[in-house]
């Protein structure tokens, strides 16, 4: 039987012989992420994402976002996965955590926490993972923390509809 952080490195493994085999591509470059950043990625999203805010500090990120890119996987929905970190300091750390190999792109936040948080969600207190889907028309829901099954699947769903 396999424990919880055992199937966590399993996924890490698992993600890293797909990135080697080609199967899936790391992002090539960090972007930077300011408070205005958030309104400028909702309008250029036209397809769903999710979009995954993440620490440095936070121990549930990694398994989140892991689980995440395993469901989009599998699932095929069309639906991109993002990461916005909001407090690594070095690129070249971000480019090779195992964790984002599958995601689509990779934020590091630069300024006042406290702007960020209030551009993205007046109501987000900074805890994380904190989780946003974007539907690709502008409406956007947020989970605090790893979303449940049942939500995922809705999210997924929602992805495979837009797609075709």
């Amino acid at each position: 039987m396999f424990t919880a952080s055992r199937n966590k490195y399993l996924a890490a493994a698992v993600m890293l012989l797909a990135l080697h085999a080609g199967v899936m591509a790391a992002p090539a470059a960090v972007e930077n992420f300011d408070k205005t950043s958030w309104q400028q990625l909702r309008k250029q999203t036209t397809s769903p994402s999710i979009v995954v805010f993440s620490s440095v500090t936070c121990t549930h990120c990694p398994g989140a976002i892991d689980r995440i890119a395993a469901a989009l996987s599998a699932a095929r929905s069309g639906t991109r996965l993002i990461v916005v970190s909001m407090d690594s300091e070095d690129d070249a750390v971000l480019l090779h955590d195992p964790h984002l190999a599958s995601v689509s792109r990779v934020f590091a936040f630069n300024g006042s926490a406290q702007a960020l948080q209030y551009s993205v969600n007046p109501g987000w207190r900074g805890m994380t993972p904190y989780i946003a889907y974007l539907d690709g028309k502008r409406g956007v829901r947020f989970v605090l923390g790893e979303p449940k099954d049942e939500t995922l699947r809705e999210w997924l769903a929602a992805g495979r509809q837009v797609k075709r």
